[in-house]
């Protein structure tokens, strides 16, 4: 079993480019255990980096390590040991949250789903189909698989994309309560500071940042979130 001094993923010279678009450009970058946060802009990359370490996507060049593992050629064990969220909405709506808690908890067992649906208050909606939740709903019963499963690597793309405050704060203190073994790597355009052990920070499919969590860093994405909004608010008025 990996020491908790080696890293939980590896990436050498990475490169991924579709077309005449470079998406990741020679990236080098070792990303550690405990709470990390990916950071950057929308294109930056992000999502990129993440669907190689889960071995979505192969890239045009370089190479990975993830757990240990080749996320290509070893995705079976890999698969056991890490689990890949991503901001999308897979959950058929038809689909009862009651029978989505059914099935998770044949799967890690009925404590573990049982804890998770209390963390993410969902215990009044377990009636309701997934399509008559609103979206911070959904994405909260979309986070019961990552607290309940154990994994010893969970990589979370966009998780506070688009929702309502309550829907945050619950999803956040919810994640806060993952085992310290666990890694969670966050991929976001917001700078959360959720008990961060490494920030990484990408621009234009490279390398910005790796270190620690940097106030002045953040400050910067938090300034440019606010032009954004504020400009889109001045066009609307």
């Amino acid at each position: 079993m990996p020491k908790r001094s080696e890293p939980v993923a590896t990436v050498k010279n990475l490169t991924v480019k579709f077309r005449y678009n470079v998406a990741l450009e020679d990236l080098t970058v070792e990303i550690g255990r405990g709470r990390v946060l990916l950071l950057g802009s929308n294109g930056s990359g992000k999502t990129t980096l993440m669907r190689v370490l889960s071995g979505l996507l192969r890239p045009t060049r370089g190479t990975v390590r993830v757990l240990g593992h080749d996320p290509f050629r070893e995705s079976g064990e890999l698969y056991s040991k890490m689990l890949y969220s991503r901001d999308v909405e897979d959950i058929p709506y038809m689909l009862k949250v009651s029978t989505v808690i059914d099935m998770l908890s044949d799967i890690y067992g009925d404590s573990k789903v049982d804890k998770a649906v209390k963390l993410l208050k969902l215990e009044e909606h377990t009636f309701k189909r997934i399509g008559e939740l609103s979206k911070g709903l959904r994405r909260r019963v979309s986070m019961i698989e990552p607290l309940s499963s154990g994994r010893e690597l969970i990589l979370m793309d966009e998780p506070f994309s688009g929702l309502d405050a309550e829907s945050r704060i619950i999803i956040a203190r919810a994640l806060s309560d993952l085992p310290k073994k666990t890694t969670l790597v966050i991929a976001s355009h917001i700078p959360l500071n959720m008990g961060i052990d490494q920030m990484i920070v990408l621009e234009g499919g490279k390398l910005s940042y790796n270190g620690p969590y940097n106030d002045e860093v953040a400050r910067k994405y938090l300034a440019w979130m606010e032009e954004l909004t504020g400009g889109a608010k001045a066009q609307r008025a």
